[in-house]
């Protein structure tokens, strides 16, 4: 499971992914300056609870959630279609919240 963040040209990747020793999950973060960061979850909550915390941190910092599944969510149309708004962080949190919840139940038996 991978969500890409995007701020300007920068992106973030953040990735979950099965493990089989240890038994368990990986979060790998890639970030835009080539650093990448990989921490080691056996307990299901609290991988899922580092993923949402990774993620609000990310928004709450100007992240835009982006890439497959995520196209024009975070923004909407005003009157005049050459204008686009930005949601604010807290209606795009709680979308994030929702989807990233219900796709690691989905993918990983959550």
């Amino acid at each position: 499971m991978i969500w890409f963040f995007t701020r300007g040209s920068a992106q973030i990747d953040i990735e979950v992914r099965r493990i089989i020793n240890p038994d368990g999950y990986e979060l790998v973060v890639d970030y835009s300056d080539g650093s990448e960061t990989t921490e080691i979850y056996t307990n299901p909550r609290k991988l899922v609870r580092r993923t949402l915390t990774l993620q609000r941190k990310l928004i709450r910092d100007g992240w835009v959630p982006s890439g497959p599944g995520m196209y024009g969510l975070p923004a909407r149309l005003s009157k005049a279609p050459s204008r686009i708004r930005l949601k604010s962080p807290a209606r795009l949190w709680a979308y994030v919240h929702r989807q990233v919840a219900a796709r690691l139940a989905a993918t990983f038996g959550l």
